[in-house]
């Protein structure tokens, strides 16, 4: 039946028009996709910044996952993760040793949830953190869409001594659902493009470092 048609009910008539479906949501495997050599590009910067013995904490999100393949410069590492993308590469290098928080499986976002996440991060020292978001303004902070994933990025921003944000460029002036933090919070953004001058200047404020992915990084 078309738009701007009737629709014959008992008792009379009632307008009746196509009604769009809902767009399935955007899956993890395509965001993984899209931006993909940037966000190699900035994977590769924020493995620079790791030491040897480092012990470190890798958000869940499609950026930071792909730091993992740039550890191999390093004799030994520690990484704390909830990603299962960061799990399953770390089988490839036997340089990591591996922690995993325990939780439950959140496929969209292919991490492990739950506040036995929060409740594991508790114990632990953590020189680096990197961390993942779905959108970061000045009016906004650093935004993530998952309300499951949230306590589990203040955690990591808690137990750890320098934070660094990991985000390509489509991710400036956008907002999502929740702020997990606050620009004054990170040591660096790591992105392979220089953001507006407005919220370079923001960001000098909050005394947070702005770092770009090179080609050569």
């Amino acid at each position: 039946m078309g738009r701007g048609t009737v629709e014959k009910v008992y008792g009379g008539v009632i307008a009746s028009e196509n009604i769009p479906p809902i767009p399935d949501l955007v899956t993890f495997q395509d965001r993984a996709s899209r931006n993909f050599l940037s966000k190699q590009r900035i994977a590769s910067l924020a493995a620079s910044f790791v030491r040897d013995r480092d012990i470190i904490f890798i958000d869940s999100g499609t950026t930071t996952m792909n730091i993992v393949d740039f550890l191999t410069h390093l004799n030994t590492v520690t990484v704390i993760t909830n990603s299962i993308q960061v799990i399953n590469k770390s089988m490839n290098y036997p340089n990591i040793d591996l922690i995993v928080l325990p939780g439950t499986l959140k496929r969209d976002t292919a991490s492990l949830t739950g506040s036995s996440c929060v409740e594991y991060l508790e114990d632990y020292n953590i020189v680096r953190a990197f961390m993942a978001c779905t959108g970061i303004s000045v009016e906004s902070g650093i935004c993530n869409a998952s309300t499951d994933e949230y306590n589990i990025k203040k955690a990591a921003l808690k137990k750890s001594q320098k934070h660094y944000l990991l985000a390509d460029s489509s991710k400036f002036g956008r907002a999502s659902l929740m702020t997990y933090g606050d620009m004054n919070q990170f040591d660096y953004i790591l992105t392979e493009k220089m953001p507006e001058d407005a919220f370079c200047s923001y960001c000098k404020e909050q005394n947070c470092a702005i770092s770009i992915a090179s080609y050569e990084d």
